[in-house]
């Protein structure tokens, strides 16, 4: 069996990042002189301007980063400020944040009057969103979303390569029930080859440790009671959008929440694989 390569956390973002630094600094200060507002891209712009460096070896996806601004395609305050929250890459400004699951279900008891418009999140950012966070689960299922008409962060534009890739994760990798399950949302935006379904639903026997922005999407309903919405979940706190995806060499989420743990990035789990 071919040797898997260990990675520290956060020791190859900081190496990938520290050389794209000035690049970072100079467009967002571009973006703010253009349109005078820091860090957000003007009303009705149809292409995805990052405003710092982003956190993974970034491709650019012309279906989507040439049609579709940091404001997603919705004139409504409230979808623009949510298309904003989902397309935020810059939250890696220090270490991530470990979360647990129960700690996403006691954010959930915590957030259930929070209106589905808001036009201003603060509420929501004085509760944890915006946090750069790092999540232990096994993948249940991985799979594109709403390719059919695609959502409004992504201009309702369909198809795969212009929509997110929706991860329901899970504590227990014997679960099947989705109700008990949490989420995390790949954003189609400058997304790495390697990050596709196949490869996450890959990668089922192992914990994943994920690593982004926390991020509570208002527009769905959690489970509750009988009540299973669609997409099932237990919290509507999740990691959107992701930054990184790691595989835990280990098989329990015990072993892999330890610090001996060996985890290898989704592309160059694949590429040891191949050698």
């Amino acid at each position: 069996m071919p040797r898997r390569r260990h990675t520290p956390s956060g020791i190859s973002f900081r190496r990938h990042i520290a050389p794209f630094a000035p690049v970072a600094l100079a467009v967002a200060m571009n973006t703010t002189e253009r349109w005078g507002v820091p860090g957000v891209a003007a009303r009705g712009v149809h292409f995805f301007e990052p405003v710092c460096a982003l956190p993974f070896a970034a491709v650019r996806n012309p279906p989507i980063d040439d049609h579709c601004g940091i404001d997603g395609g919705s004139s409504k305050p409230a979808k623009q400020a949510e298309s904003r929250a989902k397309n935020n890459f810059c939250a890696a400004t220090q270490l991530p944040r470990v979360v647990t699951y129960q700690e996403l279900l006691d954010m959930q008891s915590k957030s259930g009057n929070i209106p589905k418009n808001l036009p201003d999140r603060t509420a929501l950012q004085s509760l944890g969103e915006g946090q750069y966070v790092s999540y232990i689960a096994f993948i249940k299922d991985a799979h594109y979303s709403d390719t059919t008409s695609g959502e409004a962060v992504n201009c309702n534009i369909p198809g795969n390569a212009t929509n997110d890739i929706h991860i329901v994760l899970m504590k227990d990798a014997d679960d099947d029930d989705e109700c008990h399950s949490t989420t995390a949302e790949m954003s189609p935006h400058y997304r790495p080859p390697s990050w596709t379904p196949e490869n996450l639903n890959a990668v089922k026997d192992h914990p994943v440790r994920i690593q982004g922005q926390l991020f509570f999407d208002g527009s769905h309903t959690p489970c509750h009671g009988k009540t299973r919405p669609n997409p099932q979940r237990a919290s509507l706190w999740e990691i959107h959008p992701v930054y990184s995806v790691d595989v835990c060499s280990q098989t329990t989420i015990a072993e892999c929440q330890n610090s001996a743990a060996e985890w290898t990035s989704l592309s160059n789990f694949f590429s040891s694989e191949q050698d």
